[in-house]
């Protein structure tokens, strides 16, 4: 059956390119500057990731930017020429101006093609927990819902997908205005390691300071078997900024506490990457509700 509509997102989301491929989503691609070169992240599918994270270890300069409303007006038209409607299913608006550019983007569209539809979700999400819906809302696609069914899941589902994380440096926050350069300076001599999630309103919060890299990691495991939901049902995303090692460690831990159906290993890439740097390590599931992470 052809499809009437298309599902769009970033390359903020990081899906699997191979989703992509298979599933028909399409993926706006975001840009960085890597010392001076712009690129475009294209999910990894010739992106070299591990080298990227060397070169911000090496000391590379790297800035992130928002796509702009004309260039999104250029995104977005193509599929409305072909007489698709458009889901788009944004990162968070409290993290990136994009989602605003695209709410004027779609304005000025629709009063081009008054006969289609641009619906826009703000997901309050970033990345894997991004991703999540972005797979749950293509699987519901395939199954033949439509756009405003799939929309409305998304919109009553969207804050029970949640992520939690832990950086190895404290240096990169610092830089983003995370944390003040007292506390990257007094953090990294004590070895404290922060945890911190993505709140309700989609914001990336503290929620915990830990002494040491493996307590940090214990702690986000636990918190996540605390707010998962039906674990057996579902598919818990871990996301690594190259430190494989660990993630694998991390996966073998949430398959003895947690057993959920599946576990997913998944790399940051350079955008979100240049803000968390390397040795980022996160746990992305769906829970009862984001308010209890921080409740807990």
């Amino acid at each position: 059956m052809q499809k009437r509509f298309v599902i769009t997102t970033e390359s903020n989301s990081e899906v699997p390119f191979e989703w992509e491929d298979r599933t028909g989503v399409s993926v706006l691609r975001m840009p960085y500057t890597l010392n001076g070169t712009e690129y475009f992240y294209d999910l990894g599918r010739n992106t070299d990731i591990s080298a990227f994270f060397q070169a911000m270890r090496e000391g590379a300069t790297v800035i992130t930017s928002q796509r702009n409303p004309n260039e999104i007006v250029e995104y977005f038209e193509p599929f409305l020429m072909q007489g698709l409607d458009i889901l788009h299913i944004g990162f968070s608006s409290a993290l990136s101006g994009t989602f605003n550019c695209e709410v004027i983007a779609a304005k000025e569209l629709m009063e081009k093609y008054p006969e289609r539809r641009i619906e826009l979700v703000d997901s309050l999400s970033i990345s894997a927990p991004l991703a999540l819906l972005i797979e749950e809302a293509t699987k519901m696609q395939e199954q033949g819902a439509e756009l405003d069914e799939i929309r409305d899941w998304v919109e009553e589902n969207k804050l029970r997908v949640c992520a939690l994380f832990t950086v190895d440096s404290l240096e990169y926050l610092k830089r983003g205005g995370r944390v003040s350069g007292a506390a990257a300076f007094f953090g990294s001599v004590l070895e404290i390691k922060p945890v911190l999630y993505v709140d309700s309103e989609g914001r990336l919060v503290p929620l915990e300071k830990v002494k040491g890299r493996k307590r940090a990691i214990k702690y986000i495991l636990e918190k996540c078997a605390a707010t998962i939901k039906d674990p057996q049902n579902q598919t818990v995303v871990i996301w690594q900024a190259d430190c494989m090692d660990e993630a694998i460690a991390l996966s073998e831990q949430v398959k003895a506490l947690i057993n959920p159906k599946e576990v997913r290993i998944e790399p940051v890439g350079p955008v979100i990457g240049s803000h968390a740097g390397p040795g980022t390590l996160s746990i992305a599931y769906f829970g009862r509700d984001r308010s209890e992470i921080s409740a807990q």
